[in-house]
């Protein structure tokens, strides 16, 4: 039974069993009346109660409201297991370019040592870290061999930032360039600055031919 009809019964049957209620008073008064006024309005009350048309509504508005709770918790889980996906997709890059990095630097130690005596390890530490800054940090190579030598920096020893200059796999312009986008982008520095903060010793230290080409491809 639907609320509205329920509540009509419950109005109709506690009307019923006023009128008895006053009509026995008001005439024979007799308990059985009274009695028969009371049944009326506990059955109006009764008309309130559970029933399997309720019982069943209610069951179908609980459906619903479990069905769309699930949708939303289905929808939010999704979000953060994509989440997680693009999360280990970027630290599985980095960890690949990490690797190719080394596997490249160990292949050109490999490489030297096959064709000369046994190169010294410090030698091929320098050689991982200068590859490094040059494939991550952009930097020069004047720049990488200060880094490797400085006292503040790796203290490498000089001979071992020599030989990891001299085999470090860098294309100095496209690094030049790089940093000249950063300056621009991240500084708004104007071209003249630029040059200046690339080929300065206390900047990037650049070569002049490097520090051109990159203020020659800067906004192309």
């Amino acid at each position: 039974m639907i609320l509205p009809l329920r509540i009509l019964m419950f109005l109709l049957m506690l009307a019923i069993a006023y009128f008895i209620f006053r009509w026995n008073k008001n005439n024979s008064g007799k308990k059985r009346w009274y009695a028969l006024a009371i049944i009326f309005a506990l059955a109006s009350f009764g008309a309130l109660g559970d029933t399997p048309e309720a019982r069943h509504q209610e069951a179908k508005e609980s459906s619903i409201s479990e069905k769309s709770s699930s949708s939303e918790k289905r929808k939010i889980e999704e979000s953060m297991s994509k989440s997680m996906s693009s999360l280990k997709s970027e630290k599985s890059a980095s960890e690949s370019k990490n690797k190719k990095i080394a596997k490249e630097v160990s292949k050109a130690a490999k490489s030297s040592e096959s064709s000369s005596k046994k190169i010294p390890r410090e030698y091929v530490s320098a050689l991982i870290k200068g590859q490094g800054y040059a494939d991550r940090m952009y930097m020069s190579k004047k720049a990488i061999y200060d880094q490797l030598t400085s006292n503040y920096g790796e203290k490498f020893s000089p001979e071992a930032a020599t030989y990891a200059i001299n085999n470090i796999k860098a294309n100095w312009n496209k690094n030049a360039l790089q940093k000249a986008k950063d300056y621009q982008e991240e500084q708004n520095m104007s071209p003249d600055a630029i040059y200046d903060q690339l080929t300065s010793d206390y900047g990037e230290q650049f070569t002049p031919d490097e520090a051109n080409y990159a203020i020659q491809h800067l906004n192309k």
